[in-house]
């Protein structure tokens, strides 16, 4: 049987292997920039208590992170969608998503601003620095 789950994450992996770190990026927003809002880390600390804490703690996210360095926050988004929760991926609404990566943005010390964080818009614009 067929996943498409399973052949979106393949896909955006083989698409980072490709793709030089900040490959067609400009000098735009990071992480760093205040880009997600403290209602998103809000809403996402218990979404991460039920559905992450227990496989990863935060240590996990800031080596993470560092392996994401130069890339948009999109696609670390997307890589998330694509396999967590590892017993039932792409099973939280993509709201959910996107709070879940501000509370680990935020718990990894950037900074919270007034913009939102928000797949449809943004975050492909936005790339990732190491904590």
């Amino acid at each position: 049987m067929f996943n498409t789950k399973k052949a979106f994450f393949c896909w955006v992996v083989s698409l980072l292997c490709v793709t030089p770190v900040g490959a067609g990026f400009g000098q735009g927003k990071t992480v760093d920039d205040g880009v997600f809002t403290q209602s998103q880390v809000d809403a996402g600390k218990p979404v991460y208590d039920n559905s992450c804490k227990t496989c990863h703690d935060m240590r996990f996210y800031r080596d993470a992170l560092k392996s994401w360095d130069g890339q948009p926050v999109l696609w670390m988004w997307e890589a998330i969608l694509g396999t967590m929760p590892a017993d039932n991926p792409g099973s939280l609404m993509l709201e959910e998503y996107t709070d879940v990566v501000a509370y680990i943005l935020a718990e990894n010390g950037f900074p919270v601003g007034e913009e939102t964080l928000d797949p449809d818009s943004n975050m492909g614009d936005i790339l990732i620095v190491s904590p």
